[in-house]
């Protein structure tokens, strides 16, 4: 059971960060920022109070999911692949993977508590439904780009 969901949870970080690499950070950026912007209707003033917090976050997110997961990754590798490591190294890195989870949901909350005054309890659940509408979308833009390669 450990193994598959470890699978499954490096399945996904992997993804994302061929997703990530893939297109520019640059360009995703800016797409998200119009959307969100777009699906908050942020004020002139909500904007300015807004995306320095945001993007504080956003920051702090990519390297939470990115940079760590893909440390771990690399470790999974070196080690010769998940069929390979032992249960205690698997176990551990299991654990990580886990802690990772743990600091994305940390930061989540101080974007909440950062955002309070800011933005208004609607906006922020407009803000998370925005952000996985968005990353649908990518996942879509991404799929279609490889079945062109194809």
């Amino acid at each position: 059971m450990k193994k598959l969901v470890l699978s499954l949870v490096i399945l996904l970080f992997t993804t994302i960060t061929v997703v990530a690499q893939g297109i520019n950070r640059d360009r995703i950026k800016a797409l998200k920022t119009a959307h969100i912007t777009n699906a908050l209707s942020l004020t002139s003033i909500e904007a300015e109070k807004f995306w320095p917090v945001y993007n504080e976050f956003d920051q702090k997110i990519h390297q939470i999911k990115i940079v760590k997961t893909r440390q771990l990754t690399r470790k999974i590798q070196l080690a010769g692949g998940i069929e390979k490591l032992s249960e205690a190294e698997a176990d551990a890195v299991l654990r990580e993977f886990i802690e990772i989870d743990f600091n994305i949901a940390n930061e989540k909350k101080k974007l909440h508590k950062n955002l309070t005054g800011i933005i208004s309890s609607k906006k922020m659940i407009k803000l998370l439904k925005a952000e996985q509408s968005f990353n649908k979308e990518l996942l879509k833009r991404l799929r279609e780009k490889r079945l062109k390669r194809n």
